[in-house]
């Protein structure tokens, strides 16, 4: 009879356990919207574990901003202060093309500043480096969360570029590599009309 109590006792926990877990939590940032952790973020076989996205700042987010007029050294830009594009080397009539880094990457001086040079042997184009390093240096259930603040921060920039410049979204091409795809394909969720994602 102890034994049945104990065994009806943990599958009332069990199932109190899955009831709250099941419940779905959701956190919101004023520019950006709210974040849940429902499916299929997380609850489900391949995410069994609950996580919210951090908080933008902790993230760390970075928009490095690099074209034939200054290729080696980035200007770093910002659609919360649109002054910094002003001043900046964005051109409006050019391609904008973002390059996102993955899981455990740099951000800075690294294979995504190489591309942009690359691409300027062959085009005339803004190149705006994503540096989310510090989002991504984390454990990779957080930091596969933290793509969706990533992506939101760029979907919010080219909504930027629309508003202050009337800049079209067609002229936008979203570069990805592993979570930083994630992240690309997030920012054409929130901003329909992107001209491309790789």
């Amino acid at each position: 009879m102890e034994l049945q109590g104990c065994t009806m006792l943990g599958i009332w926990i069990l199932a109190l356990f899955l009831l709250n877990t099941a419940e779905g939590k959701e956190v919101c940032y004023d520019r950006l919207g709210c974040f849940s952790d429902d499916i299929p973020w997380s609850g489900t076989a391949e995410r069994p574990i609950h996580k919210l996205p951090w908080d933008p700042k902790k993230i760390d987010i970075h928009f490095l901003l690099y074209t034939r007029e200054n290729p080696d050294v980035f200007q770093e830009i910002s659609a919360v202060d649109a002054a910094t594009i002003d001043y900046s080397n964005f051109n409006a009539s050019r391609i904008t093309r973002f390059i996102v880094h993955g899981f455990v990457d740099n951000g800075e001086e690294n294979w995504l500043s190489d591309m942009c040079r690359r691409l300027f042997t062959v085009e005339d184009v803004n190149c705006i480096c994503v540096n989310w390093k510090r989002g991504g240096r984390c454990q990779y259930t957080q930091a596969s969360n933290n793509v969706r603040v990533v992506g939101a921060e760029i979907a919010y920039f080219i909504n930027t570029l629309m508003e202050k410049y009337k800049y079209s979204p067609a002229d936008v091409h979203i570069i990805g590599h592993s979570l930083g795809a994630h992240a690309a394909g997030e920012a054409g969720r929130r901003r329909p009309g992107i001209g491309r994602i790789t």
